[in-house]
């Protein structure tokens, strides 16, 4: 990583010397059209490596994956990511492979769908100023006048094309700026509560009526509540106490069981029976500060936000999809490269070609990643490391009241001499749920 950290140092000193702005895109293949958009995002492949998505080095992940090293010509860039229920790279790279086997098809069965028509009139609009994309329409109209007297299947795909390739990503939840206030507030106190009560008698339970000997928690979950009650009340700020290593939680597997199949992420080790905290985070970036609580293995952890009175207003669970270590400037700049690293893309796709969305300020071209610096703390003291993420969102298709939607949160992790890319994949959980004082 300081190597490839050193040679983009280099190449910004080169640029900066050259007064020459740095390349965020393939220069077009031929004919006109600029790197705005989504197509200003560089589909070639990652980093600089010419290897294409989908490839070896890049493990499999990358919007646009499925496309290998395809390079689109100049009259796709800068299109609208989407036509209808139609992903708009998808229609120009039919454009242009039209030789290649059902890819003229598609467009003979599609002629009545109102996101070809809405493509085509983009289309036309840019051959008025492009002599190859003239060409391409041409040819494609030739094509489809001599299938004129087929049938038409509206839900025709090529036979090497996969359906989530085709369409549209969906849309993405948006992020949540609301802290809470009024009843939604009152609800979460009242959660809060009813959760440390059904907390109180699971713990009196299993310690046979014993007042003492029990160090896992040393206030009662009563004055804490009270104390939460009491703050929000007075106006003043709640600090969550019990943020500290060998806390107890108690998993629920209830989501995880709900969403099945249609969810990545992986319910806790021990869901549903009472587990110790292992290691506490605090993460600080971006204008906010995170909290995660670690359980044993490291595999896992839940990362909650604290609203303005200090109570949780969000919470979520990740445990790892994959792991990472790159070997070379190459694949670092798959992850990380300024124009158009896997890390800040604003679509990200996971192995099984699903795409998800970027949840943290979505747009249509790449943006920096978000980096945190976590203060780390478990039983040996606490360290520093440094976290470059982004987090992408996509609907789990998954009926109520499974969960709706399911997170990937990709990020480089630098701690002492070591340094690698996370993949995770994660849910909404409930914060009444753990008990959390």
């Amino acid at each position: 990583m300081d190597r490839y950290r050193a040679q983009q140092q280099q190449q910004q000193q080169q640029q900066q010397r050259e007064r020459t702005p740095p390349v965020a895109a393939p220069p077009p293949r031929s004919g006109s059209g600029s790197g705005t958009g989504w197509g200003g995002g560089g589909w070639q492949g990652g980093g600089n490596s010419g290897s294409g998505w989908g490839q070896r080095r890049t493990g499999g992940y990358g919007p646009g994956g499925w496309y290998g090293g395809w390079r689109p010509p100049g009259w796709a860039y800068g299109s609208r990511p989407s036509f209808g229920l139609w992903n708009g790279l998808f229609l120009w790279f039919l454009l242009d492979n039209l030789s290649r086997p059902g890819y003229a098809d598609w467009f003979h069965n599609h002629q009545g769908d109102p996101g070809y028509a809405e493509w085509r009139a983009e289309a036309e609009r840019r051959a008025q100023d492009d002599p190859d994309l003239r060409r391409r329409l041409d040819d494609l109209d030739t094509r489809l006048r001599a299938q004129d007297d087929r049938p038409r299947d509206p839900g025709y795909l090529p036979p090497d094309i996969p359906r989530d390739v085709a369409q549209a990503a969906p849309e993405t939840p948006s992020s949540s700026g609301d802290s809470g206030g009024g009843m939604g507030t009152l609800l979460l106190l009242i959660l809060l509560v009813g959760g440390m009560v059904v907390a109180v008698t699971v713990l009196r339970r299993r310690s046979s009526g014993s007042r003492s000997g029990g160090s896992a928690m040393t206030r009662s979950p009563w004055s804490t509540a009270a104390g939460i009650v009491k703050a929000k009340a007075t106006g003043a700020s709640y600090e969550p106490s019990l943020f500290r290593v060998g806390m107890t939680l108690t998993p629920d597997p209830t989501p995880f069981l709900l969403g099945g199949g249609a969810i990545k992420a992986v319910a806790p080790e021990g869901a549903g029976t009472m587990v110790s905290v292992e290691a506490v985070g605090t993460l600080t970036g971006g204008g906010v500060t995170l909290h995660r609580l670690y359980l044993p293995g490291g595999r896992g952890f839940y990362q909650l936000h604290l609203g303005a009175g200090g109570a949780p207003d969000e919470c979520r669970w990740f445990s790892v999809l994959d792991e990472v270590h790159p070997t070379d400037n190459d694949e670092w700049g798959f992850w990380l490269d300024p124009g158009d690293g896997m890390i800040g893309y604003p679509q990200f796709q996971t192995k099984d070609g699903k795409l998800y969305g970027r949840l943290w300020s979505p747009g249509a071209s790449r943006i920096a990643p978000i980096t945190f610096d976590e203060t780390l703390t478990d039983h040996r003291g606490s360290r520093t490391r440094r976290l470059t993420a982004m987090l992408y969102a996509a609907p789990t298709g998954a009926a109520d009241p499974a969960p709706r939607t399911e997170y990937v949160l990709a990020a480089a992790v630098e701690d002492g001499g070591e340094a690698w890319v996370e993949v995770r994949a994660g849910i909404d959980v409930n914060p009444a749920s753990l008990s959390l004082a």
